[in-house]
């Protein structure tokens, strides 16, 4: 397919980050392990950047069938809408140890009414206590439960998204590249924020923000070295899908990085190869932008518009009305059609 690279405004949100991470300072809190248990499904630092989500939204809690472990799903509906509904199956990041439901509820109460989309997030095991590969065994399971139970839950089949960030949208990626093969599900898009592809070796941008802002290289490895205590383990595809020899075929991608972020790199290299390999792909870079910013509503709501709006244009429900965003890279080797806004 013909390559298309789309020129635009660059946004810079230097500021906006400058602000956000005093607040974390207030808090005593740049990107360290928590130290206190209660800290990991939502840190009160991370808490202090989000104002609520809209309340237009029907929220519903369901527990899927399972064993060893049954799964709770949570459940955003728009309300106003039809009934049937493009569904997306959401992963949220954390590095599989921190994060849960409540640290992304207000992002995807946004992001299901701006999409209108059914919006399933997925409160999948974390380490340490349940070490790889139990993340990615919920992300699969709730995956096909969701796909397999579409009739109930009043989604479109045709029209199946999943998404996450940091290392929930390595989660998702997995799940795009285990579709119809090792799960039974179809997704037609994944959507990817702030993916992290692998966990090792370290890239350049991994190196140069290996202090922050935030998101740092000790954060990662304390991640890593819960989830993956066995170092095999972290070259294994199923823990770090940018290492995977194929991109043949996998469902089209929005990859959305941040500029000063240590995961910038995988995030777009895997962008490019998915690209190369004859994948449709949209690339949004938020220059001047840390790890978080994007859920910083607190902050600067228009952050979080953008990279909504963005995904709601690529999964044809939305417009965004601001100019695209460019990282202004040369794609001129890609087989596909890699729109870089």
């Amino acid at each position: 397919m013909t390559q298309h690279v789309r020129s635009a405004r660059i946004d810079d949100f230097t500021t906006d980050t400058t602000i956000a991470l005093a607040v974390l300072d207030e808090y005593g809190q740049r990107g360290q392990a928590p130290t206190d248990p209660r800290h990991r499904r939502l840190d009160p630092a991370i808490g202090a950047l989000i104002r609520p989500g809209p309340d237009n939204i029907s929220v519903t809690t369901i527990l899927t069938p399972g064993s060893p472990n049954p799964l709770v799903l949570r459940i955003y509906r728009p309300m106003g809408v039809p009934r049937l509904l493009p569904g997306l199956v959401y992963f949220h990041g954390g590095g599989c140890v921190l994060g849960g439901l409540d640290s992304h509820d207000a992002f995807l109460r946004a992001l299901a009414a701006y999409t209108r989309h059914l919006v399933v997030s997925v409160d999948y095991r974390l380490a340490p206590e349940h070490e790889f590969p139990a993340a990615i065994d919920d992300a699969c399971a709730a995956t096909e439960y969701v796909f397999q139970h579409a009739g109930i839950l009043d989604i479109d089949r045709s029209r199946f998204v999943v998404a996450g960030d940091g290392s929930g949208a390595g989660l998702a990626a997995v799940v795009a590249q285990l579709a119809e093969t090792a799960i039974a599900a179809v997704p037609t898009h994944q959507v990817l924020i702030n993916p992290q592809t692998r966990w090792l070796p370290a890239t350049a941008s991994r190196m140069l923000f290996a202090g922050g802002p935030y998101l740092t290289a000790a954060l990662l490895d304390w991640c890593m070295t819960c989830y993956l205590p066995d170092l095999n383990d972290r070259h294994n595809l199923r823990a770090a899908p940018g290492l995977a020899g194929s991109f043949d075929g996998l469902a089209p991608a929005t990859v959305i990085t941040a500029d000063l972020d240590p995961l910038r790199d995988e995030g777009e290299h895997y962008a490019h190869a998915l690209a190369v390999a004859g994948v449709d792909v949209g690339l949004y870079r938020l220059r001047g932008a840390f790890h978080l910013l994007w859920l910083a509503t607190a902050i600067n709501p228009l952050v979080q518009r953008k990279v909504i709006g963005f995904i709601a244009r690529r999964l044809g429900t939305g417009t965004d009305d601001h100019e695209a965003l460019a990282p202004g890279f040369d794609f001129s080797a890609a087989g596909g059609r890699l729109s870089a806004f």
